[in-house]
């Protein structure tokens, strides 16, 4: 019964100090995905913790169309567009300015990614023709598990199967 228990007690030390390694590496990476009337992308984005307030975005990657996101664009570098990159898991996940990625370089090449009055929209704007592309879009998020958080959940599941093991052949 003894050993029963150091073996219960060394697998909880073992999560706990998975719960601790990860909780010590606190960036979270989202999922994202969206579409709309001649207009898809998907990607990841980045942000320093759980995103349970709004937060800076720390880098976000995917494509657009086919087009590749080269990043996020700097705030305050753009001023043909209101963001200003945060994100919160709660929905809406964007602010009314939102985010703005970077597909090729100018305003063309920049699309704003915002919530307003219960929609989210992509908007591409091109300046030199006084023309904007805003397209109301379907946007969904999720979150993706780090690689040691599937490490900690085996380490369970192998501690779990060892005492469960153990015990059969006591009984």
């Amino acid at each position: 019964m003894q050993s029963l228990f150091k073996q219960a007690a060394a697998t909880l030390l073992a999560g706990a100090a998975c719960f601790a390694t990860g909780a010590a590496h606190a960036d979270t990476t989202w999922a994202w995905s969206y579409t709309g009337n001649g207009v898809s992308a998907a990607g990841t984005l980045v942000t320093a913790g759980s995103a349970l307030v709004p937060e800076g975005i720390l880098s976000i990657t995917g494509s657009r169309n086919g087009e590749t996101i080269l990043g996020l664009v700097p705030l305050d570098t753009d001023a043909n567009f209101v963001y200003d990159n945060q994100f919160t898991i709660a929905d809406p996940h964007f602010s009314d300015g939102g985010l703005l990625f970077d597909i090729g370089g100018g305003d063309i090449g920049h699309i704003n990614l915002y919530y307003f009055e219960g929609q989210y929209f992509d908007l591409q704007v091109d300046a030199d023709a006084g023309i904007a592309y805003e397209v109301p879009i379907s946007f969904s998020v999720s979150a993706v598990p780090e690689p040691s958080t599937y490490a900690c959940l085996a380490l369970g599941l192998v501690g779990v199967a060892a005492v469960l093991r153990r015990r059969r052949t006591q009984v």
